[in-house]
């Protein structure tokens, strides 16, 4: 099954939406769209399919003002269920409620946004470095665990970092969570516009890219 984005952008890039049964990636500095995105996503699949429901996983603190321009109707946002996380130790903790949730509601799609704020904080601290990353690759195979066994979508936001020996921006999580990743979008800007590029997909031509903006409304085109 394939949801729509609501932006003719991604979806024209992703092959007509997000995929269910597997874990899509969106990384990207902040400022690039990726909380927008996520909330038109969870828009669309309720717009379009009375029967189903979201669960959101939310690390940075969703903006109500934002909730409200992407949900003009505010009552479907009902239809959300928000998990506020605040530490990393109780990420998973969220994630294991959300599984709960999907045996007994209609979970069509599953939200992390941010997958990786509070992972990078833990990274402070050296001496804890080789466990937490342990613990952030063993919450992604949850979550792709979920993906399949539910038939859902689960999409992850993911920031970035300056890599210090190369200079070069890459995504948090190294090579571990771009393998768990069955489907990668990076979101880039490029001054009033931003620009989405398909990294990896399983079955679409990957480097193809498409320009959107940012508005009030959300993601345009």
């Amino acid at each position: 099954m394939l949801i729509p984005t609501g932006s003719k952008c991604l979806d024209s890039l992703l092959g007509g939406g997000v995929e269910s049964g597997t874990v899509t990636q969106l990384y990207g500095h902040s400022g690039t769209g990726k909380t927008t995105i996520c909330l038109m996503l969870a828009r669309s699949l309720l717009e379009n399919f009375d029967d189903f429901r979201v669960a959101y996983i939310d690390t940075e603190g969703l903006s109500t003002e934002r909730i409200k321009q992407i949900f003009p109707d505010t009552s479907l946002f009902s239809n959300v269920y928000v998990y506020e996380v605040y530490e990393f130790k109780h990420q998973k903790n969220a994630l294991k409620e959300a599984e709960k949730l999907c045996r007994t509601e209609k979970i069509k799609l599953l939200i992390v946004d941010s997958f990786t704020s509070l992972y990078r904080s833990e990274l402070e601290d050296e001496s804890r470095q080789v466990k937490v990353k342990r613990e952030l690759t063993s919450q992604l195979t949850f979550l792709l665990g979920i993906a399949r066994k539910y038939d859902l979508a689960v999409v992850i936001t993911n920031q970035m970092f300056t890599d210090v020996r190369t200079g070069e921006d890459k995504p948090l999580g190294g090579t571990s969570i771009d393998h768990l990743s069955k489907i990668i979008v990076s979101l880039e800007k490029l001054g009033e516009f931003r620009r989405a590029t398909l990294i990896k997909h399983r079955w679409l031509k990957e480097g193809r890219s498409c320009e959107y903006k940012i508005t009030n409304r959300g993601i345009e085109p």
